[in-house]
C-alpha cells in the first residue's frame, strides 16, 4: 500500500536552539512534503543538520575508548571496555543502532522532499546525500553489513552485505559531489566536504589512487589553510571559531539539549567518563628522531592535570584549559578538515609519493622535522598511524584506523579478539526484524 508521508508545521522551524525533535510531531499539524515550499525546505534541512548533531555526539568517543587511548575518568569505570559495551545485549549498541536508523529515516525523508531542480532543492539534496553517507559510514565501519534505506520506511528491511553498505556510501557521496556548492560556510556541507567523506571511504575500500586525488583536490583548492601554532589548533574546536583549517563541521548553536564533548573528558564538575591513557598522557607526543616540539601538546592534554584531555575546553577559568571557550555548550562539532586530506593523500600514496605531502603537513605540525631517507612500509604505516593518533587524538578515530589497517597487534589487551573488530547486531533488533533477516556477527552467538 502507498504511504503519504507528512512533515509536521512545527518540523519546518527546528532550528539551531529549538528543543523539539522531529520525532515528537504532532500528527495535526502536518502537511504533505510535496507541498513544501522552498523556505520550508530550508528549515527541513536545518533540522536535520539540528539531528546530526546530536548522532555525531552520541557516536563521538567510541574510537577512543575501544583502542586504549582512553582510561576510566574520575566519574566512570569498566573493567574492560570490550566485553561491557560490545555485547548484543548492551544498550551501547542498541542505542547507537537505534540513533542512526531514526536519523537516516529523516534524512531520507529530507531527500525525497528535495525533489525539484531549483537552487534550494538541490542543495538540500545534496545535504541529505552527505548526511546519508556520514551515516552509512558510521554504521558500516562499526557493524559491518546493515539494512540499506534508501526511502522512508517503518518497514524491516534486510540486512545487505557490507560491500553493498560500502557501495551505497560510495554512491551518495558521488551525488553529494554534484548537488553540493563548490564553497560556502564551514557549517553547511559542500562539494570539498565530500570529496574528503569519499576521499576516506576509498582509502578503507582500498582505491587509494583516487582518494589520493581527491584529497590532494582540497589541499590545492586553496580554501584551506592548515594552523601551525597550539593556539591556533585548540581554536579548531571553541565556539566562534574562525579556523580556515575547517572544512565542514556541524555548527551545535542551540539553547536547550546541548551535545556537549567537553562534559565526557573535561568537565567542569570534577566528574567525567575519560581520561587519557598514561601512555599516552606521557608519551604520545615526545620528541623523536623523525620530530621535535608538537604544536598540539599543549592544546590537548592539561599540563598539570593528567585526568583532562583539554581538546574541548570547557569554559572554566583556573581548570588548566590552554584558550578560552566563550559559549562550550555551542562548541562546534567538527568532523571533517585540511588535515584528514593531508593525512589520507599520504597515506595512500605510500612513502615514496606521500613522504612530501607528509613532510608539507608536518612541517605546520612541529618545530622541527627529519622523516628518514628510506622506509619499510609498515614503519611508513606506523608513522601515518602515530600522526593520525596525534592529530585526532579525542576525536574518536584510532580505533577505526587499527580496524581498518589490521594493525591489533598495537593493542595491549586484544588478546586475539578478532571478532571485537565488528560490533554484534543489537539483539533487541533482531528480536523484532528476525534472525533470518538480522543475522548475528560471528563470534556474538554466545
Amino acid at each position: 500500500m502507498k504511504k503519504t508521508f507528512y512533515i509536521s508545521l512545527l518540523l519546518l522551524v527546528v532550528l539551531p536552539g529549538c528543543t523539539k525533535m522531529l520525532d515528537q510531531i504532532a500528527p495535526k499539524n502536518a502537511i504533505k512534503s510535496s507541498m513544501l515550499n522552498d523556505s520550508d525546505l530550508g528549515k527541513l534541512t536545518n533540522g536535520v543538520r539540528y539531528r546530526m548533531e546530536t548522532l555525531a555526539r552520541t557516536t563521538w568517543f567510541w574510537g577512543d575508548w575501544l583502542a586504549e587511548n582512553f582510561v576510566s575518568g574520575p566519574g566512570f569505570d569498566v573493567a574492560d571496555v570490550h566485553a561491557e559495551t560490545q555485547s548484543a545485549a548492551s544498550s551501547i549498541a542498541l542505542d547507537d543502532w537505534r540513533n542512526c536508523f531514526t536519523t537516516l529515516n529523516e534524512v531520507n525523508e529530507l531527500l525525497k522532499s528535495a525533489s525539484g531542480d531549483d537552487p534550494v532543492s538541490v542543495e538540500s539534496a545534496g545535504n541529505a546525500y552527505f548526511f546519508r553517507a556520514w551515516i552509512y559510514y558510521t554504521l558500516v565501519i562499526r557493524y559491518g553489513g546493515v539494512p540499506l534505506l534508501t526511502v522512508p520506511t517503518m518497514d524491516v528491511v534486510p540486512i545487505s552485505k557490507e560491500e553493498a553498505v560500502w557501495g551505497q556510501i560510495i554512491s551518495d557521496c558521488r551525488a553529494a559531489i554534484e548537488n553540493l556548492p563548490e564553497k560556502s560556510s564551514m557549517f553547511y556541507p559542500t562539494k570539498d566536504a565530500a570529496r574528503l567523506l569519499l576521499a576516506r571511504v576509498l582509502l578503507w575500500n582500498g582505491q587509494e589512487t583516487e582518494a589520493a586525488s581527491l584529497a590532494g583536490d582540497v589541499i590545492s583548492s586553496g580554501r584551506y589553510q592548515l594552523e601551525d601554532t597550539s593556539e591556533g589548533f585548540a581554536k579548531i574546536f571553541i565556539n566562534g571559531t574562525s579556523s580556515k583549517e575547517i572544512v565542514f563541521a556541524l555548527a551545535n548553536i542551540r539553547s536547550t539539549s546541548y551535545n556537549l564533548l567537553y562534559e565526557r573528558v573535561n568537565d567542569v564538575d570534577g566528574s567525567w567518563n575519560y581520561s587519557p591513557a598514561t601512555k599516552f598522557y606521557t608519551g604520545l607526543y615526545s620528541d623523536t628522531a623523525v620530530h621535535g616540539s608538537d604544536i598540539r601538546y599543549a592544546a590537548t592534554f592539561s599540563a598539570t592535570d593528567k585526568t583532562r584531555v583539554i581538546k574541548f575546553p570547557n569554559g572554566g577559568n583556573g581548570m588548566n584549559q590552554f584558550v578560552q571557550n566563550p559559549t562550550p555548550a555551542n562548541s562546534p562539532i567538527v568532523l571533517l578538515r585540511l588535515a584528514d586530506a593531508y593525512l589520507i593523500r599520504a597515506e595512500a600514496l605510500g612513502y615514496a609519493s606521500g613522504k612530501a605531502v607528509l613532510q608539507e603537513f608536518m612541517q605546520k605540525r612541529y618545530a622541527s622535522v627529519s622523516i628518514p631517507a628510506a622506509m619499510s612500509d609498515k614503519d611508513w604505516q606506523n608513522l601515518i598511524l602515530d600522526e593520525n593518533n596525534r592529530e585526532f587524538f579525542g576525536e574518536g578515530r584510532r580505533w577505526f584506523d587499527i580496524k581498518r589497517t589490521g594493525r591489533t597487534d598495537l593493542y595491549e589487551s586484544w588478546n586475539g579478539r578478532d571478532f571485537l573488530l565488528y560490533w554484534p547486531i543489537p539483539q533487541k533488533e533482531r528480536d523484532i526484524a528476525g534472525k533470518d533477516k538480522y543475522p548475528q556477527n560471528p563470534g556474538y552467538n554466545n
